[in-house]
């Protein structure tokens, strides 16, 4: 059997979970919480890892039938005979695509695992699984579709699911009575449909001038345009196709800033911490942040296009550059922003906003296979360290509940331990407090308090390392990496972004180069301020170890964390790689040697766009040494600053009056906050006001509509009823009536009557057969 003919078995695993769970789950969780909760949570777990088994079978199988790219045909999706046009649903398997599979649903499965341990308890944690499943359900079609119309099917299905998670606790308020949760899930909706219309203006344009939207017959046409010099016609005006790519290129860079959060659509991402920590790993590490970067990649061909043609947008800058420098300006204030915020969470959300900017600058210079080699380490330690800062935040919260539980003359249980009894305990707490709290500020919800204690705020954190030990560990190997410590993951992706970018553009190597010492200086600041020091909260005094159902995925991800490097390892010296002929071989660049086979090298010469193997890396000692002595750099500047600080929660930031804290209200937030929010709600009103009000419902609904239907129904009684239908059985009814009557009058009684009928027949039928006779 081919087993490429499995590849459909990747959509229908998870589809199948969110079905279960969406419709049974309810009810099983409803009838025996503690075996439904089981039931759902693992069902959605397996779903997503017999996914991950699916993608392990493609994998092996392109590897061993020489890594040419299948497509697998599920069914006719549009046709329209008359105007030519066909749209096929098919899957396309090739290494760019398999890559991400195993991202999607490697890194999924393990967030799955987790959400078991930390939702126990909720109301609606069939729902919240459904949601999940959806989510890998919609991101596999994004990167397994064989088409820009299939890829934007699951392009908006995970921004549906990032609005359906982000706003998950909808009803719940903040201290100011705001509904935050469903205003974050607004806020991430508004900004990404901002960036998906420029990516179906982009489509379009494509359809227009290749007359199909598959990738393959797109790339090849689009090289077959551009060596021949081909002209796009639109009406009346005629175009250089490099022109027509241009703003392809450029539109697709507007869904890019929308779904991978870059400037200047980043302000949503951070919002999004609303949302379950389980939902900030999956956004944030595997799914949908990756969206715009997997975009980037696989339109590689356009992109080099319209670098080999010079082709400027505006007259100004090519979308490459622009890519690039989005990339880089993102990666820096990013960072920057990062080091003004209270929250774990949202220290770690802008930290993703700048590691996607890292990515993007990658891809705009060129550097494809760097791009998807740091999409998939900080797919690993960026999930480590979302899911730790949830163990830290439920290990908060345990602490919380032990001490209100003291205050109020109670016995906490299991506060030194993360045993059964001592989740329950935690279960049975957080949904005691959910009942009693009106408002709160937590990951959680009902976890407020009267001294306004916060289990997300690092300033009532402190001294964890002791409290939570494995949680430290694998959270200070995650944090390690994404500051680019040797040997870990983050060093190796990261530096083979900053060595292709010191020779395409130095003014964005230097930027990339400040944001990794900002990137090591908030990963100081949060590890301090987390696990060192003293606690400055009776919380953090009485934090307890998360389960090991909650610290098993930790683990399995810490330790991709440590050997995830090894995927794309460079050659260590220029002799290595003069030796391979400048072709990456053996176990160096293996990554690289996968990913060429989907990723196309261009150079323009005078016989036209040759397409090039990929030219492998080896370790640059000077760029290693920027790299290795800026990530120190921060991580000592950080401990220098915060050391032993702060004392108490209430205790000002040492860098409070520095002019770093401007860049924590961007005016592209504050914009979004009063100009856009304001306005959208006056324009809201309006519609309801006049337009759905005055106008629909009063005038088209109420008079309109109304009269029409009025005079219809007394048209129908009066007319078609009354004298047509009625009209008809009484006309019927006469006409039988008067029929009936003439043929009565016949039947007299009397014998001459009927002997007379009789002879008048006889000479009836005489005359008749003489006329025929003639």
């Amino acid at each position: 059997m081919n087993t490429f003919s499995l590849a459909p078995l990747i959509l229908y695993f998870p589809l199948a979970g969110l079905l279960f769970n969406g419709l049974l789950g309810r009810g099983f969780v409803d009838r025996n919480r503690a075996d439904g909760e089981r039931l759902t949570g693992w069902l959605a777990s397996l779903m997503t890892i017999g996914a991950f088994v699916v993608s392990l079978t493609l994998f092996i199988s392109l590897a061993t039938n020489g890594f040419e790219a299948w497509f697998v045909p599920l069914f006719n999706w549009i046709n329209i005979p008359g105007a030519d046009f066909q749209v096929n649903w098919a899957l396309q398997i090739d290494t760019l695509s398999v890559t991400m599979m195993l991202v999607v649903t490697g890194v999924g499965s393990l967030i799955h695992i987790y959400a078991i341990g930390y939702m126990h308890g909720d109301p609606d944690f069939s729902r919240f699984f459904t949601y999940l499943n959806l989510f890998i359900f919609f991101m596999l079609i994004l990167v397994s579709g064989s088409s820009y119309l299939v890829m934007f099917v699951g392009w908006e299905g995970v921004g549906l699911c990032s609005y359906l998670l982000i706003s998950f606790w909808w009803d719940r308020l903040d201290k100011n009575g705001v509904p935050a949760n469903a205003n974050a899930g607004r806020k991430a909706m508004v900004m990404n449909r901002i960036g998906d219309f420029g990516v179906l203006l982009a489509i379009f344009l494509l359809f227009w001038t290749f007359g199909t939207l598959d990738y393959k017959p797109i790339f090849e046409g689009a090289v077959e345009f551009f060596e021949a010099g081909h002209m796009v016609q639109f009406g009346g005006l005629s175009l250089p196709v490099t022109t027509v790519l241009t703003a392809v290129t450029a539109l697709f860079l507007l869904g890019v800033a929308g779904k991978s959060a870059q400037i200047p659509l980043y302000t949503w991402l951070p919002d999004a911490m609303a949302g379950p920590t389980p939902v900030s790993a999956l956004i944030h590490a595997a799914t949908m942040v990756t969206a715009g970067v997997y975009l980037l990649v696989r339109s590689n061909v356009l992109y080099e296009i319209v670098r080999a043609s010079d082709s400027l947008l505006l007259g100004l800058i090519s979308t490459p550059d622009l890519v690039a420098w989005t990339g880089a300006l993102t990666a820096l204030f990013a960072g920057l922003i990062a080091f003004s915020q209270n929250d774990i969470k949202k220290v770690l959300a802008y930290s993703t906003v700048s590691q996607l900017g890292f990515m993007v600058a990658a891809a705009g210079t060129g550097a494809y296979v760097a791009a998807m080699f740091h999409l998939v380490t900080h797919a690993f330690f960026k999930a480590l360290l979302f899911l730790g800062s949830g163990s830290v935040i439920h290990g908060m919260e345990h602490g919380h509940h032990h001490v209100e539980h003291d205050r109020h003359g109670h016995t906490a249980q299991g506060s030194g331990g993360a045993g059964a009894q001592g989740s329950a305990a935690h279960g049975a707490a957080h949904l005691a407090a959910e009942s009693d709290a009106d408002h709160v500020s937590s990951d959680k919800p009902g976890h407020g308090g009267d001294d306004g204690f916060d289990p997300q705020d690092m300033r009532y954190m402190g001294g964890l390392r002791r409290r939570m030990p494995t949680t430290f560990i694998v959270y200070m190997i995650g944090s390690l990496a994404l500051a680019g410590i040797l040997p870990l993951a983050g060093f190796w992706s990261k530096d083979e972004i900053l060595l292709h970018d010191q020779t395409y553009a130095l003014p964005i190597f230097l930027i990339l180069c400040v944001a990794a010492l900002g990137t090591a200086f908030y990963v100081a600041r949060q590890l301090i301020m987390v696990f060192f020091g003293q606690p400055r909260h009776a919380a953090a005094e009485h934090a307890a170890e998360s389960p090991a159902l909650m610290t098993t995925p930790l683990i399995v991800l810490a330790v991709l964390t440590v050997f995830g490097g090894l995927l794309n390892m460079p050659y260590l010296t220029p002799a290595m790689a003069e030796a391979n002929h400048n072709h990456a071989a053996g176990i160096f660049l293996m990554l690289e040697q996968w990913l060429e086979h989907s990723i196309a090298s261009f150079h323009l010469t005078e016989e036209g766009l040759l397409a090039l193997p990929l030219t492998p890396v080896y370790l640059s000692l000077l760029v290693a040494g920027i790299s290795t002595v800026l990530a120190v750099s921060g991580l000592l500047l950080g401990y220098l600053v915060y050391r032993g600080r702060p004392r108490t929660y209430a205790e000002p930031d040492r860098l409070a009056r520095t002019p770093i804290w401007w860049w924590s209200v961007l005016p592209l937030n504050s914009l979004y906050m009063k100009g856009f929010v304001p306005l959208f709600n006056r324009f809201a009103v309006w519609l309801a006001e006049k337009v759905d009000g005055a106008f629909w419902h009063d005038f088209i609904h109420d008079r309109v509509i109304r009269d029409i239907f009025v005079t219809f129904a007394d048209f129908s009684a009066n007319v078609l009823d009354a004298q047509g239908v009625d009209g008809l059985v009484n006309g019927a009814g006469a006409a039988t009536r008067r029929l009936a009557g003439a043929l009565r009058l016949t039947q007299t009684g009397y014998a001459r009557t009927y002997a007379l009928m009789v002879f008048l027949g006889a000479v009836g039928l005489l005359v008749y057969f003489l006329l025929m006779a003639r």
